[in-house]
């Protein structure tokens, strides 16, 4: 499968978009999440006005938006409302010795799935997260799915003969907009 690749320049993001072929799953790459349920920092407004709008001017929504810059990682899902899904993911725990955390709520960590509804009223499910170990996401992009294994990797005070883990894992079908669902 080759992969197309377009620069994002906002005057020209919605053209560019319509002018990708729609036989290869669309994923956005960002800086800056859209999302991010982290104490640190918080989604970008602006970014996702630039995304929205470029998918409103192609008449095509991105089949995976993945960014950085948040130090943990995050599977979002946003729900459209046509009822399509689509996942946000934040890996930014790739190795800056500060990881953000997670908010907690009433003083406890989070239990996952939390769903929530952003400043414009569109639905969002935060569907996993660690905020305490680095890791990787490996993905493997099928005529059909787009797989993703989210790994995490033993922290500078833990033997490094500790195993990396997986503790994420999903399949999207990314032609019907759904996830398959999985026993991870």
């Amino acid at each position: 499968m080759s992969l197309q690749y377009m620069p994002v320049v906002p005057i020209s993001v919605g053209f560019g978009l319509k002018t990708l072929t729609t036989d290869l799953p669309l994923i956005v790459t960002l800086h800056h999440p859209i999302y991010s349920a982290d104490d640190h920092h918080s989604g970008s407004t602006f970014m996702k006005e630039v995304i929205e709008t470029a998918a409103q001017e192609a008449e095509r929504h991105p089949d995976m938006v993945v960014a950085g810059h948040v130090h943990d990682y995050q599977r979002l899902t946003k729900t459209l409302p046509d009822g399509n899904k689509v996942p946000y993911l934040v890996t930014g725990a790739g190795g800056y010795h500060n990881l953000h955390r997670i908010i907690k709520v009433n003083g406890e960590n989070m239990i996952t799935p939390v769903v929530f509804e952003d400043n414009d009223g569109d639905q969002v499910t935060l569907e996993k997260y660690s905020d305490d170990h680095h890791g990787f996401l490996r993905m493997e992009i099928t005529p059909e799915l787009i797989t993703g294994m989210y790994y995490v990797v033993p922290r500078p005070q833990e033997p490094f003969s500790k195993p990396i883990q997986l503790i994420d894992r999903f399949q999207y079908d990314w032609k019907n907009k759904q996830y398959v669902p999985n026993s991870l």
